[in-house]
C-alpha cells in the first residue's frame, strides 16, 4: 500500500513542477501579478467582488497566447494539469476506502484489546519455545499490522498535504502566490469545458466519444493546491461565487426583460 501511495506522490510531485514553470512564466506571471494589485487596489469599490469581467479578460488573454495542435489554449492544458492532480488524490481516496473496507472485514472479529496484549510475553512465561513461539511471534506481529494498516488508511491524503508544508517559504517559488488570482479565469474555462462535454451527449454519428457529465478531479485539484499553497482565505477575500451568482442575477434580469419587451410593446400598440 505504502508504495502504491508513494508512486502517487511522485506522480504529483511531478505535475506540480510543471504546475509552478506555468506560473512562473512571465506572460502569465505579470497579468496575474497586474490583477492582484488591481483587486487590492479597488477592493472597497468593488465591494469586496472579484469583477467577472476581469476573469473573462484573463481567459481571454492567455487564449491569445496560442494552442496546440490539438486545439487547446494554455488556460486548457493547465486546467487539465490541476484536474490531473485532483483525478490522483481522487484515486488515492478510492484505495484508501478500499483499504479500510478490506481491514474492517478483517478485523470485524478480532477484539481491540488483542493490540494491547502481547502473546509472546505469555507464551515466554509458560516457558514456550521452538516453532511454536515462532508462530505466537508471527500471529502477534500479524495482529498490530492489521490495526496498523486501519490506521495509517485514515493518513494517506493527510500525508501528500504534508510534505508539501513550508513549500511557500522558498524564495524560488514565490511566484506560487499568484495562483489564487487565477482561479476566477480557470473557473470559466471549466464551466466552458463542462458545457461542451454535456452537448455532445445527444450528438450522433459516434461524435459524443468525449462526451461527459461532470469533472470532479478539477475542484479537488484547486482546493488540494490552495491547501498546500496556504492561499485558500486569499482566494475566499476575491468573493468569486457570491460574485458569479451577482453576474447570474443580472444576466437573468437582463434576459427576461429582453423576452418581455416585445409583449410590452405589443399591448401598448408600440410599432
Amino acid at each position: 500500500m505504502s508504495t502504491a501511495i508513494n508512486t502517487f506522490y511522485k506522480f504529483i510531485v511531478k505535475k506540480f513542477n510543471i504546475f509552478s514553470e506555468f506560473l512562473y512564466d512571465d506572460l502569465i506571471k505579470n497579468p496575474l501579478m497586474q490583477e492582484r494589485r488591481f483587486f487590492n487596489k479597488n477592493k472597497d469599490s468593488l465591494a469586496g467582488e472579484y469583477p467577472y469581467e476581469r476573469a473573462e479578460k484573463i481567459s481571454k488573454m492567455i487564449k491569445r497566447l496560442g494552442t496546440s495542435s490539438k486545439g487547446l489554449t494554455y488556460m486548457d492544458r493547465f486546467r487539465q494539469l490541476v484536474t490531473a492532480i485532483g483525478n490522483t488524490l481522487g484515486y488515492v481516496r478510492m484505495i484508501r476506502n478500499a483499504s479500510l473496507k478490506d481491514n474492517a472485514n478483517l478485523i470485524k472479529y478480532l477484539p481491540r484489546a488483542l493490540d494491547e496484549i502481547r502473546f509472546e510475553d505469555v507464551a515466554n512465561e509458560l516457558n514456550i519455545a521452538g516453532e511454536t513461539m515462532e508462530a505466537v511471534k508471527m500471529f502477534d506481529m500479524s495482529i498490530r499490522l492489521l490495526f496498523k494498516q486501519a490506521d495509517d488508511a485514515n493518513d494517506y491524503l493527510r500525508m501528500i498535504v504534508k510534505n508539501f508544508d513550508g513549500i511557500m517559504e522558498q524564495e524560488n517559488l514565490a511566484h506560487l502566490r499568484f495562483f489564487y488570482i487565477i482561479i476566477p479565469a480557470m473557473t470559466l474555462n471549466y464551466i466552458d469545458h463542462l458545457q461542451k462535454g454535456k452537448e455532445r451527449i445527444n450528438k450522433r454519428n459516434n461524435n459524443n466519444i468525449d462526451a461527459f457529465i461532470s469533472d470532479d478531479g478539477f475542484p479537488l485539484g484547486v482546493a488540494y493546491l490552495l491547501k498546500i499553497l496556504n492561499q485558500t482565505e486569499q482566494f475566499n477575500s476575491l468573493n468569486w461565487f457570491k460574485s458569479m451568482q451577482h453576474k447570474y442575477e443580472k444576466d437573468k434580469q437582463q434576459t427576461m426583460m429582453r423576452v418581455n419587451a416585445p409583449q410590452i410593446k405589443t399591448k401598448t400598440g408600440v410599432g
